[in-house]
């Protein structure tokens, strides 16, 4: 397999000679980002809806405490987010429903520099890139649970989505600057983002196996360099600290508070969140590891195997025609054509990437099989 210096180099390999064609289209994606967010204020929801909805807003704009884990990133966030809507007398859920609007557009804007760098491999026309990026956007931000968590503040789902786009896009940074001496600076910044999204979500966390495999199959080396642990272990103690927030909050009795994950003190509270609940402080152990709903072991399953994967295929079946034939929820007749289109084209381009840049093809392939069987793999 050749390396990135030598495709950067060699045109035939696939990627542009010309180095200023090498720059990162920051501002076509600022544009994208943009109009992502357009659509998605276009078609905001002014109030809640059902499931979580209304529990994540109202504790997003008082600092509370939603059910465990707590997800005390999101709140954080939110609430930073609402105060700086209030001026405009927006209503509570119209304010953070725009979040998840502003934290998909974002994502969008990221996996359009990410299409970008992969569309480096399969042509020097710096058009083609740019239109290929747009059209993968364009694909992505419209499928019908993107778009429908983009518009509603359902749940967090949107700010995974945002940190998972981010850490694709630094790990694709990081394979263009080996050799620069940024290289690692990278990898810390990636440890402690994946630690800071615990916070959110554990969703994110599960990009760790693609970025891992990256590393394995562009510069294995790298994992070798142990002044690079020296760094990353704190940078990832950093970002779990925002674990913190959960029983300084609940000390202070918010009126939505569940779990009340308080503690006696700030030393039970660091162990309980580096140990992510296995030690320390009890309540809010308790609360990190969500005891509350004490969920059974893997085996035996909750639902029958075939019960999950039709599941699977009918969200697969939802995303690009959900309202034609609406009542029929798996493969209706008058969805299906777009079903087998979207599905054709979907393996054309992997069979395509798998051939033109094997590093980010395994990447996204990783990503691709972590985040839609590992969610479900204990339901």
């Amino acid at each position: 397999m050749a390396s990135e210096a030598t495709k950067r180099d060699d045109p035939a390999a696939g990627a542009p000679a010309d180095s200023a064609d090498l720059r990162p289209p920051y501002g076509a994606a600022a544009i994208a980002g943009l109009l992502v967010f357009a659509l998605y204020a276009v078609t905001l929801s002014r109030t809640t809806a059902f499931w979580d909805t209304s529990e994540y807003i109202a504790t997003g704009n008082i600092l509370g405490i939603p059910h465990p884990p707590g997800n005390p990133l999101f709140v954080v966030l939110a609430r930073a987010w609402s105060v700086l809507l209030a001026p405009l007398g927006l209503g509570v859920a119209a304010r953070i429903n725009l979040f998840s609007s502003v934290m998909g557009a974002g994502a969008h804007a990221l996996w359009f520099l990410v299409a970008h760098h992969v569309l480096r491999y399969f042509s020097e026309d710096r058009r083609f890139r740019l239109v290929g990026a747009s059209a993968a956007v364009l694909v992505s931000a419209t499928a019908f649970t993107v778009w429908s968590q983009s518009n509603v503040n359902e749940k967090v789902y949107t700010v995974s989505l945002l940190t998972i786009a981010l850490l694709s896009w630094l790990v694709v940074r990081w394979q263009e600057n080996l050799g620069k001496g940024k290289d690692d600076n990278l990898l810390v910044l990636m440890a402690f983002i994946l630690a800071l999204s615990i916070g959110n979500h554990l969703m994110a966390f599960l990009a760790a196996p693609a970025i891992g495999l990256f590393i394995l199959v562009v510069h294995p080396r790298a994992l070798l360099n142990w002044k690079l642990y020296l760094a990353a272990v704190p940078a990832a103690m950093l970002g779990l600290s925002i674990h913190l927030f959960l029983p300084i909050r609940a000390g202070l009795n918010p009126i939505i508070n569940e779990a009340a994950p308080t503690c006696p003190d700030i030393a039970s509270a660091l162990t309980a969140i580096v140990t992510y609940g296995k030690a320390g402080c009890v309540a809010l152990s308790e609360a990190l590891n969500r005891t509350q709903y004490d969920k059974p072991a893997l085996l035996p399953r909750l639902a029958p195997l075939a019960s999950q994967l039709t599941n699977y295929l009918q969200y697969f079946d939802w995303q690009w025609a959900r309202s034609l034939d609406g009542t029929n929820t798996v493969f209706a007749n008058l969805r299906l054509p777009f079903t087998m289109l979207f599905t054709g084209l979907g393996v054309w381009g992997a069979v395509e990437h798998f051939r033109r840049d094997r590093p980010s093809f395994l990447y996204l392939a990783a990503l691709f099989a972590t985040l839609s069987l590992g969610p479900g793999a204990r339901a």
